[in-house]
């Protein structure tokens, strides 16, 4: 079947320039009329100075012209302007703007004139794709009647897709799918990381919830046993349970409280409130709990930000629980506060603890992530307490900054943007 050629443009790129041309010539007379308002009012407000102090909006004014005198310059010529009681000739002024606008006008005819046909030609151009892309419509409408394409490739190649297996891709082997199935390629890339997150997500947790899980059930083993008679294993046994009771809570919580973060369901009360303050709260808190430690408190600006206190108060009590459960007893830790040099309201948490590895620094943000899983066992860890400060620092619009030397000690700094910052005391 014969392809149909699409009808020439050329009609409608005469369309269009002359539209166009059509809208340059009502600029042109706009600009005109705008010129001799411009001109005629400066001259009437030049005429009536002499006469009056100031421009009196009350006074009859008007134009009077003979119009027996002949020609358009003869008329123009013996033009008079009164106002109140006095009258001024404007014959040569009226003669010269006569003149100044046909100037105009002729030059304005010129360039019209002139700048005709490129516009034409430049329609065409701005045609020309869409012309092509109906050549080209035409011509795969006539090869698909001839079913020299098979449109349904793309369909088949998706279909065929495990979604699971990172080593399949599609490829059709047509040309002109090939954008379209490098799209599709970098969703199912996309999805595929998705879905690896998830499963590591899962899995991490499912092996968190083991742990506790199997030492409550071995302590009510032995308490079944034994602890009826011996009451040394029956305390034993009471305060184990109690402990990896609370551990799991604990694990619960952090995990209910990420998932309600992914789905947008955890609530952000945004208040003002004085980051100093908070900051120093929570360095009492930790002199208090923690006396194998020292801590300090460093001040350097009293700031005042916009934010959800009790999750920023959150964010600091991890950082300093990191702190810590990795500073050998009698270390110290630093709670600080401060701009930095974009001016963005910063805190951070210093500790002269074990450190953190250079190759581990990207991960600690990532759930269960643990630099030394045994370590993390013995303080209590889940590796979730970074995940959940992470989350809160994001909502706020903010980042971290870390900093750490093996067996010199972490300095962890929060940084909150400008827009979270209301003043400075």
């Amino acid at each position: 079947m014969p392809s149909k050629t699409p009808s020439d443009s050329s009609s409608i790129a005469g369309q269009i320039a002359a539209h166009r041309q059509l809208e340059r010539l009502g600029q042109n007379i706009l600009t005109d009329l705008a010129v001799i308002l411009f001109f005629a009012a400066g001259w009437c407000l030049a005429a009536e100075a002499p006469y009056y102090d100031k421009f009196d909006l009350t006074l009859d004014r008007g134009l009077s012209f003979d119009t027996g005198a002949g020609g358009i310059k003869e008329i123009l010529s013996t033009g008079v302007y009164y106002f109140g009681d006095h009258s001024v000739s404007c014959g040569d002024h009226a003669l010269m703007l006569f003149n100044l606008v046909c100037i105009i006008v002729i030059i304005q005819a010129v360039i019209w004139i002139i700048t005709l046909m490129p516009e034409y030609f430049r329609a065409k151009r701005m045609l020309r794709p869409l012309n092509k892309m109906a050549l080209t419509a035409a011509e795969l409408t006539a090869a698909a009647d001839q079913k020299q394409y098979n449109f349904d490739d793309i369909e088949s190649a998706i279909g065929s897709i495990d979604p699971t297996d990172s080593d399949i891709r599609i490829s059709t082997g047509n040309r002109d799918l090939k954008r379209l199935e490098n799209a599709v390629n970098g969703l199912l890339d996309r999805m595929r990381e998705s879905y690896k997150s998830q499963s590591r997500f899962v899995s991490d947790a499912s092996h968190e919830l083991r742990t506790p899980i199997a030492v409550i059930k071995g302590y009510a083993d032995m308490l079944d046993r034994w602890g009826k008679t011996d009451s040394e294993i029956l305390d034993e046994g009471i305060t184990a349970i109690k402990k990896e009771s609370e551990n799991m809570n604990r694990l619960v919580e952090q995990l209910l409280f990420l998932a309600r973060g992914d789905n947008g369901r955890q609530p952000v009360n945004m208040t003002d409130f004085s980051l100093s303050d908070m900051i120093s709260e929570v360095h009492a808190e930790m002199e208090m709990i923690d006396p194998a430690h020292e801590y300090t408190l460093d001040i350097r600006d009293n700031i005042i930000i916009n934010g959800d206190i009790s999750m920023i108060k959150q964010t600091a009590r991890i950082l300093c629980d990191n702190a810590k459960k990795y500073t050998p007893e009698g270390g110290r830790i630093t709670l600080r506060v401060f701009y930095n040099e974009k001016r963005e309201a910063c805190f951070e948490v210093q500790d002269t603890g074990i450190g953190i590895e250079e190759k581990d620094i990207p991960l600690i943000f990532d759930r269960f992530f643990r630099s030394d899983p045994a370590r993390s066992r013995e303080t209590g860890g889940t590796g979730l307490g970074l995940s959940i400060a992470k989350w809160i620092v994001e909502r706020h619009g903010g980042h971290f900054e870390v900093l750490s030397y093996k067996d010199i000690g972490t300095r962890i700094t929060v940084c909150l943007k400008g827009q979270n910052i209301i003043k400075e005391l």
